[in-house]
């Protein structure tokens, strides 16, 4: 009897012991994002949306905007401010309401309340304090420009085991390093992922009282000969992380991740070793397996979007019924352009921002989409969609005057971006 007492003890312990930093619901218990190619439909936007607006931003060249909030009498975004992926910095650009570029909030440089490029994207607290992460400065910015706080985040006599890069700041205390996944097709660039993977982590929460890592999440050596399409987003203050090994997205806090949502990929669940994508890159062949792309979060809805044989596809999980919905085309309807070009103005490749009610995206050529709308109506019914949307047309013919007035004039890489904002229903 005593020996059967031990070996249940035994048993628990080893279960609790197991559990380490993953905690929460279990795995059967959570929620289920389904996706699945082969069976979509085609994206209505007014299944989801009531109604679009939009305008222009002047003055200035960005790409790959990493947030975006308006504000009573401004815009600000956080963008790249060039194409190159290695020569990339994010910024911050401030524009008034009538779209016109003002300044870049915080001085570029090294200097005091200078900084020299945004880790962290647009993240704010009370809507009115800006914070901001470089390699090693943390800067508080008043909405005007004003530097509240500086300090270093990581001093030269600090140490870290890990080389992750500063993303997100916790409570003014704490910040999320994160080491990258980049993928690669060169076997030095294996090599390198998997030196240091007994000791490294992908995130890393770092105190800044005592500029030590505190807690680590999901360690490398787990993943080191894997390629992997993981992706991170905020929900109401909360981190969420999608981590393809597990097909789970959890919910981080200071101690631990806790399941969120599991994912089904169904028949394409199948991960990928560094060597076998080398070789698919190599042949030109499509893998077929699903990559995950993105993924952000409403009270209503999870949506994101994924690669399967190299074309693009979204889905949104609606968390009332509890059933994803894949979609392969858009039929925008409130846009007014039908399925014509419908997922090149719907997608998140030029960057997308979400807020509870709304999301912001950009229309690339918004002349081209205009030149749709109209040559797929009748001369009453443009007549009647530009009394409708007064701003779409105004926008559209400054948008034509410029391109008569410059030559050489880019349609799609101008000093001129139209967004529009979508409100959920």
């Amino acid at each position: 009897m005593m020996k059967i007492f031990i070996g249940i003890c035994f048993f628990i312990l080893l279960s609790l012991v197991g559990c380490g930093d993953k905690k929460g619901k279990e795995v059967s218990e959570v929620p289920v994002i389904r996706l699945d190619p082969d069976h979509v439909d085609t994206l209505k936007v007014s299944d989801y949306f009531s109604h679009i607006d939009g305008f222009v931003l002047r003055d200035s060249i960005f790409y790959n905007i990493q947030g975006f909030q308006e504000f009573p009498d401004k815009y600000i975004m956080v963008a790249a401010d060039n194409a190159d992926l290695i020569r990339r910095k994010r910024r911050i650009y401030v524009f008034d309401k009538e779209g016109d570029f003002q300044q870049t909030l915080g001085a570029v440089g090294r200097g005091p309340g200078e900084h020299l490029g945004v880790h962290n994207g647009l993240q704010l607290t009370d809507d009115s304090v800006l914070h901001v992460l470089d390699n090693t400065k943390y800067l508080r910015y008043s909405l005007n420009g004003e530097v509240l706080h500086e300090e270093l985040w990581l001093p030269a006599s600090v140490r870290l085991r890990s080389a992750g890069t500063p993303i997100y700041v916790w409570r003014d205390s704490l910040i999320v390093l994160s080491t990258s996944d980049a993928r690669s097709g060169s076997r030095k660039m294996i090599r390198w992922h998997k030196r240091g993977a007994d000791t490294t982590h992908i995130f890393d929460i770092y105190s800044l009282k005592n500029h030590r890592i505190i807690h680590s999440f999901f360690p490398r050596k787990e993943y080191a000969d894997l390629i992997l399409c993981n992706a991170l987003y905020e929900y109401k203050d909360t981190l969420c992380f999608y981590y393809d090994k597990d097909r789970i997205i959890y919910q981080l806090s200071t101690d631990r991740a806790e399941v969120r949502y599991r994912l089904d990929k169904g028949k394409y669940d199948r991960l990928q070793t560094r060597e076998e994508f080398m070789q698919v890159q190599e042949k030109e062949v499509p893998y077929r397996r699903i990559d995950f792309e993105h993924c952000n979060e409403t009270d209503k809805y999870v949506i994101g979007s994924y690669y399967f044989k190299g074309k693009f596809y979204i889905f949104i999980y609606d968390k009332e019924t509890e059933i994803t919905k894949n979609y392969r085309w858009v039929n925008n309807d409130l846009l007014g352009t039908g399925t014509e070009g419908g997922i090149r103005w719907f997608n998140w490749n030029y960057g997308l921002c979400f807020k509870q009610d709304y999301l912001w995206m950009i229309a690339i050529d918004w002349i081209k989409v205009m030149g749709i709308v109209k040559g797929r109506s009748t001369a009453e019914e443009w007549e009647r969609y530009c009394e409708e949307h007064p701003d779409f047309i105004r926008y559209y013919n400054e948008l034509l005057r410029d391109r008569e007035d410059e030559e050489g004039w880019d349609t799609e890489v101008g000093s001129k971006l139209f967004i529009l904002k979508y409100y959920f229903k």
